[in-house]
């Protein structure tokens, strides 16, 4: 019952008093972005780059082959980031090419980080330039092998005898 002027309260399951409705569904959708490292780095890589896309086509000072050169690599990952968060919600992410795709993912991005700033710190760019793509660098190529090494853990999880011994293991 409410008085008047007063808004009724929510009704909740009363089976899970401590959850809301809305929690479950959060919790589901949450539940599909594992490993969570591989997420993480899927969603670091649509931040980064999605915007430097945009950046690419209006530098007035590129030609339409440098806006290429820079946009395909650019492109490249964006898809690939959509790509593994596309298999991690609709719970596609547990296949062995998952791993794969994960593993391609990552080292193309720790290869990419290393040529890049190669350029950037040989270049003649400003300190800040330098400072900022450097962050950017190191903190691409942590969540790749973050990635890389929690698909790896999930994998060699799987590949346990049922006594609970890994399969091929010395001993």
């Amino acid at each position: 019952m409410t008085s008047p002027g007063r808004v009724p309260a929510v009704e909740f399951d009363r089976g899970n008093l401590a959850e809301p409705p809305y929690s479950r569904a959060m919790s589901s959708l949450t539940d599909r972005l594992r490993p969570r490292p591989v997420a993480v780095f899927a969603v670091l890589t649509l931040l980064i780059w999605t915007n430097r896309i945009w950046l690419a086509w209006t530098n007035p000072d590129d030609t339409v082959a440098e806006k290429l050169v820079w946009s395909t690599p650019i492109t490249l990952f964006v898809i690939a980031a959509a790509f593994l968060l596309v298999q991690l919600l609709t719970e596609r992410g547990s296949t062995p090419a998952f791993g794969l795709i994960v593993r391609v993912f990552a080292a193309a991005t720790v290869v990419y980080w290393a040529i890049r700033m190669t350029i950037i710190v040989t270049g003649d760019h400003g300190v800040g330039f330098k400072a900022v793509h450097a962050l950017l660098a190191i903190v691409s190529a942590a969540a790749a092998i973050g990635a890389w090494r929690s698909v790896d853990e999930r994998e060699g999880s799987r590949t346990l005898t049922r006594d609970g011994d890994r399969i091929g293991a010395a001993g």
